[in-house]
């Protein structure tokens, strides 16, 4: 099934089936990019470990040497115990023979009830100067963090380039709150080439993005919750 969000430039494309296979298999090379490995961060991606700060001290890598750029996960499967930030122009792409799996384990505290996101894409952080004479402020930021957090900077109409690809998410029993992905980014932000396993949690994504494309939802309340993407 293909769906267009009338008022967002958001494209959808539902597929139903088994689980789909890897569309990189091999580990890309590329010198500027981070790679969420064990020789370089405390990851084991076993599904038993918890990984959530391993996932965000790579991701952090990124914002501290080149600002912008590329986190490669290979196959494995990820336990996140709490929300990962993920700032603006950073793209998280999976590889392997099968996809990479971030998973919500069983009754995880902070994702039982209201919002409680495993990933969310942030804005620039306030203060920051958009160009000449111009400096960024924001209102209050959404719920979703787990746990919360009063800081974050919701992405926006100035977010370009955030993206997620080739990686597929799991959400354990007894996370009825529980959101995959807060996604309210702005243009040449993307999702593609995902499954998502609900289950009993609320949603896959919330406030998808620009383009949502080649992906399957099952179970859950929602595949996709959403008033419309950043301006």
């Amino acid at each position: 099934m293909r769906a267009i969000i009338a008022g967002a430039a958001v494209c959808v494309v539902l597929l139903g089936g088994v689980r789909a296979a890897s569309v990189y298999t091999e580990r890309p090379d590329d010198p500027k990019a981070v790679y969420l490995t064990a020789d370089r961060f405390a990851v084991k991606g076993n599904g038993v470990a918890d990984d959530s700060a391993a996932v965000q001290a790579a991701i952090d890598k990124i914002q501290e040497t080149t600002s912008e750029g590329i986190l490669f996960i290979p196959q494995g499967r990820y336990r996140i115990t709490r929300t990962i930030y993920v700032p603006p122009g950073v793209r998280l792409i999976g590889y392997g023979e099968r996809r990479p799996v971030f998973v919500l384990p069983k009754s995880t505290p902070g994702f039982q009830s209201g919002i409680g996101c495993m990933f969310f894409f942030t804005g620039r952080t306030p203060g920051s100067a958009l160009s000449a004479g111009h400096v960024y402020g924001v209102p209050e930021p959404p719920p979703g963090s787990v746990p919360p957090n009063k800081n974050v900077v919701d992405a926006n109409s100035s977010t370009f380039y955030s993206a997620m690809s080739n990686i597929d998410f799991e959400i354990g029993d007894g996370n009825a709150g529980a959101v995959c992905i807060r996604f309210h980014v702005a243009q040449h932000g993307f999702l593609t080439h995902m499954d998502f396993e609900i289950g009993s949690g609320l949603a896959a994504v919330q406030d998808a993005g620009n383009e949502v494309e080649d992906v399957q939802f099952h179970s859950g309340r929602y595949g996709i919750l959403t008033r419309g993407s950043s301006r």
